[in-house]
């Protein structure tokens, strides 16, 4: 009776053994706390341009952000932000990291709606809108390019056809469109990409 009792308890034992080594690990990543090693390249993205500097010392700076509730598609704008989302490229293509079972991709769309508003950033449920084109890093900058054509990594920040703010650009050089702030998008941290 004994030694089946302890034949029971290390049988037990190592079988819990067997479910501690079980638990999953992506390359050396053994915690969720380290979720950027798991998506290489995950970023907060800044924006700086002529509006978007600090005025004071503890204004967080303008990253690129999502106006729509979280994990949510809609425009893709730049304000103030203490806590802005995560974004990487993977593939050529912009993805916003709300969590680990929402990822959504930015896309371009062509905003015919309006002449001087050419190609506008919004996150979509899935991959859609202008095709064909890539996303990239130039040193700290995005880059967005369509065959030769890119938009030498100029952004504008303007009021879209229904009065919300959204992030547009244009494929060619282009004076800014009336009531639009020029800027440029950065990442600087050292996870990124190139």
């Amino acid at each position: 009776m004994v030694l089946v009792t302890l034949i029971l308890t290390v049988a037990s034992y190592l079988a819990s053994l067997l479910l501690v080594a079980a638990v999953p690990s992506f390359d050396g990543v053994t915690s969720w706390s380290s979720i950027g090693n798991l998506v290489p390249g995950m970023t907060r993205l800044e924006g700086i341009g002529p509006s978007h500097t600090r005025r004071n010392a503890d204004d967080p700076p303008f990253h690129m952000s999502i106006a729509a509730s979280d994990g949510h598609p809609g425009n893709v704008t730049m304000f103030r932000n203490r806590s802005p989302p995560l974004f990487y490229i993977h593939q050529n293509q912009l993805w916003h990291f709300h969590n680990e079972s929402t990822i959504l991709p930015i896309n371009l769309y062509n905003s015919t709606q309006s002449v001087s508003l050419p190609l506008q950033m919004i996150a979509g449920a899935k991959p859609e809108g202008v095709s064909g084109g890539r996303w990239r890093w130039q040193s700290t900058m995005l880059f967005y390019e369509n065959g030769p054509q890119n938009n030498e990594g100029l952004f504008y920040s303007c009021a879209d056809v229904n009065g919300l703010n959204g992030v547009f650009l244009f494929l060619q050089c282009s004076p800014p469109p009336p009531g639009c702030t020029p800027f440029t998008i950065h990442s600087f941290t050292s996870n990124r990409l190139d």
